[in-house]
């Protein structure tokens, strides 16, 4: 039986990467907005990932520590390595409007994030 937890973050994780590319499609949106989505749904499909595994989610927003989880269960995650640098957006450019941002590579990130919610679902199956 599918953990309940697992599907409700990944349904999350998926509203979250709808959002931010509908951000970077539309244009006009902070940074800091784009990237928070995207560390969400990247830190809800690893939280999935982790529960599919029979873990506890743990309380962070780092996404470094939940891969981390992640590789010493036995999940190879070293497609999505760069993610890592999203956990920046989780906390900093939330609290701090004078942290400066140079514009991450959207397109790649989302495309890195798309898959990593492909190979969570794969592991639902």
């Amino acid at each position: 039986m599918v953990d309940p937890d697992a599907l409700r973050y990944l349904r999350i994780a998926q509203a979250d990467l709808d959002e931010a590319q509908r951000m970077v499609m539309l244009s006009g949106f902070r940074d800091s907005s784009i990237g928070f989505r995207l560390q969400q749904a990247c830190e809800k499909a690893l939280k999935s990932w982790i529960h599919t595994k029979g873990g506890m989610a743990p309380f962070t927003h780092d996404l470094v520590a939940l891969m981390d989880w992640l590789e010493e269960s036995g999940s190879d995650v070293s497609a999505f390595e760069q993610i890592a640098d999203l956990s920046f957006f989780a906390v900093q450019t939330r609290y701090d409007d004078s942290v400066e941002i140079s514009s991450p590579d959207w397109p790649l990130l989302l495309g890195i994030t798309a898959s990593l919610l492909d190979q969570v679902q794969r592991e639902l199956s």
